[in-house]
């Protein structure tokens, strides 16, 4: 059930950002120390740093996850030490 879930939240926010590009196609001109100037989409200006956001926290994420299974194994470790401590 967790899977369907989340493959309808995920359809869901693709057709939002579709829904979201096909209405904001604009062209924006994005200025950097006032001599370089680009001109992109509004849609990309807007989805391009969303899709970075969710690259970062899932790569954070799985560095916070080896980190956990490291310390899940040393306390299994510690676990079977101390019952084989209490069973001699």
């Amino acid at each position: 059930m967790k899977i369907f879930l989340n493959t309808c939240c995920i359809v869901a926010v693709l057709f939002v950002l579709i829904y979201f590009a096909m209405h904001n196609s604009q062209a924006v001109t994005l200025t950097y120390y006032n001599d370089m100037a680009e001109t992109f989409p509004l849609w990309g200006l807007v989805i391009a740093p969303f899709f970075i956001g969710v690259i970062a926290g899932n790569l954070l994420d799985v560095v916070q996850r080896f980190k956990l299974s490291r310390e899940v194994k040393k306390l299994r470790r510690e676990l079977r030490q101390a019952q084989t401590g209490i069973n001699r």
